[in-house]
């Protein structure tokens, strides 16, 4: 009898309150029985100066964010353009934020140990993308001295063998970066390896195609004579081969060579079709690299040791079928 008062006593309230208390319990039970299905993707944060002006970044970070949701993470991008402490302070608001991976374009590698080191201690993998730091888990990136050089090689070899080894260069380049600087010294030592009579007129700056556009017009009226240009840069060259075209040059000019670097689709097709100055860009399999932030992230968040991984430029030329593959590559 005192059972059935007690019962009694609970009323509907403290019955209902019982009762949803009792499904809750249970959807926390199904929801964990779900297991990682229903996880919140893991973070591969990336921050790279200038990600959204470069043709052969976007897509090598589009491969990225690909990849990356086939093996259950979220590649975000950040562009912080060359504002060094914009880019830092990102960095620690995902150091914050407890993301798994970050990856990091470093334009000045000194000036980030010491948050690479903060985000180590909190866990975080840093992937340096394409230079080494002191605190890093990993490299993914490119050989920049190595693959400038190729090119500069290939450049003074066609102006040897075309020109008698004399002609008058500019280059476009970046010395904002280490890698702009890497990809210049690269380019230089190679040109005049191979044709030491050639004459660097001009160095400036210029890696989008609105700067090598109007950097290159200037260049042409300082320097109208100068008939080779490399740049660290495809998207510069390009505005370059523009610059040429409009100062009334032939743009089939058989003493007119420029080359850069990347592999960008303007570029490629330029080379493809053949017959103009537009001669030779090193080529980053893009897709390739894209896949290789993602994988070597996800080896070292799961205790392998990567080492660095290093994705060699290939050198296309003019009317090479390297140039339709890559163009395959960017989906032309």
């Amino acid at each position: 009898m005192r059972m059935k008062t007690s019962i009694r006593g609970l009323g509907p309230l403290c019955l209902s309150r019982r009762v949803v208390i009792a499904g809750m319990a249970f959807a926390v039970a199904a929801t964990a029985s779900l297991g990682p299905a229903f996880a919140e993707n893991k973070k591969i944060a990336v921050s790279f100066p200038n990600a959204s002006v470069i043709g052969a970044v976007i897509t090598s970070l589009d491969a990225a964010k690909e990849k990356g949701k086939e093996m259950g993470y979220d590649v975000i991008v950040d562009d912080p353009g060359t504002d060094l402490n914009k880019q830092i302070n990102t960095i620690k608001t995902w150091i914050g934020q407890k993301v798994d991976v970050i990856v990091v374009n470093t334009l000045q590698p000194a000036a980030f140990e010491s948050v690479a080191k903060q985000a180590r201690e909190a866990g975080v993998v840093w992937i340096t993308y394409g230079q080494k730091i002191e605190n890093q888990d990993a490299t993914v990136g490119y050989a920049q001295y190595p693959d400038g050089r190729q090119l500069g090689e290939y450049a003074g070899q066609w102006v040897t063998d075309k020109l008698g080894g004399k002609a008058k260069a500019i280059i476009l380049g970046y010395e904002k970066g280490i890698w702009g600087q890497q990809r210049g010294s690269g380019i230089k030592d190679g040109l005049l390896a191979k044709a030491p009579n050639v004459e660097i007129v001009a160095e400036q700056d210029a890696i989008s195609p609105t700067e090598g556009l109007n950097v290159t017009r200037s260049l042409l009226q300082a320097h109208p004579d100068a008939n080779v240009i490399l740049g660290v840069e495809d998207p510069a060259t390009e505005g370059a081969y523009k610059a040429w075209v409009a100062a009334g040059k032939d743009p089939a000019d058989p003493t007119g060579f420029i080359g850069g670097m990347d592999g960008t689709v303007p570029a490629l097709k330029l080379l493809k079709q053949g017959g103009t100055v537009y001669r030779a860009s090193m080529a980053i399999p893009l897709v390739q690299v894209g896949y290789a932030i993602v994988e070597t992230g996800d080896k070292l968040l799961k205790g392998e040791k990567t080492g660095d991984v290093i994705v060699p430029l290939e050198l296309v030329t003019e009317k090479s079928p390297k140039a339709e593959e890559y163009l395959k590559q960017q989906g032309e």
